[in-house]
C-alpha cells in the first residue's frame, strides 16, 4: 500500500485596505507576506516541502504560495486553479482525485472556509480552526490520488504561524 501526503495551505491575511477591483484581486497585507515568507522557509526546515503546488488563482492565495516556494527554497512544480476559488469540498476532492502525478506530497492553498472544511470530510475531524497562513497535513494510504475520498485521511498535524512564530 502506498502513502500520499495532503498539504493544505491557506493563503496569508489580505490587505482588506488595498484597492482592488473585486474580491479575487485582494491581495496580502504586509503581515501576510511575512507568515507566507515564514511558513514557507520552516516547511523546508522540517522536510515538509510537497513536489506539487496547487493553488487557486486569486491573487492572495497565489502570492502565499510564491513566496513560501521562494523563501523556502522550493524546488516544487506550481499550478493554478479557479477550481480552489469559491468552490466546495466535493469539488475539491474531484480536483485532488482528477491529479495526474506519481507525486507523493501535494499542496492545495486555497481559502476558508474551504481549508477547514476539507479537512474536516478527508479526515473524520470535527470543527478544525485553520487561521491565514497556517498549513495543515493529512496522511492517505493510497496507491493514487484517485483513491482520496472523504474520511480516508489521517490529519498529521496543523501549523499556525502564531504556534511557530508567535504572531
Amino acid at each position: 500500500m502506498g502513502s500520499k501526503k495532503l498539504y493544505i495551505f491557506r493563503h496569508g491575511k489580505s490587505d482588506w485596505k488595498a484597492k482592488f477591483k473585486n474580491d479575487h484581486e485582494r491581495p496580502l497585507a504586509e503581515r501576510g507576506i511575512e507568515a507566507a515568507k515564514s511558513m514557507g522557509a520552516h516547511l523546508k526546515t522540517v522536510g515538509q516541502v510537497p513536489e506539487v503546488v496547487v493553488s487557486s488563482t486569486a491573487k492572495r492565495a497565489i502570492d502565499t504560495a510564491s513566496l513560501a516556494m521562494e523563501f523556502g527554497r522550493w524546488e516544487s512544480s506550481m499550478t493554478s486553479t479557479r477550481d480552489l476559488y469559491l468552490s466546495s469540498v466535493e469539488e475539491s476532492i474531484e480536483l485532488i482525485q482528477a491529479i495526474q502525478s506519481d507525486a507523493k506530497r501535494v499542496m492545495l492553498v486555497s481559502h476558508e472556509p474551504l481549508c477547514s472544511s476539507l479537512v474536516s470530510e478527508l479526515s473524520m475531524g470535527g470543527h478544525v480552526k485553520f487561521p491565514t497562513a497556517s498549513v495543515a497535513r493529512i496522511d492517505f494510504k493510497v496507491n493514487s490520488w484517485a483513491e482520496v475520498d472523504s474520511d480516508k485521511g489521517q490529519l498529521a498535524w496543523l501549523l499556525t504561524p502564531k504556534s511557530l512564530f508567535g504572531k
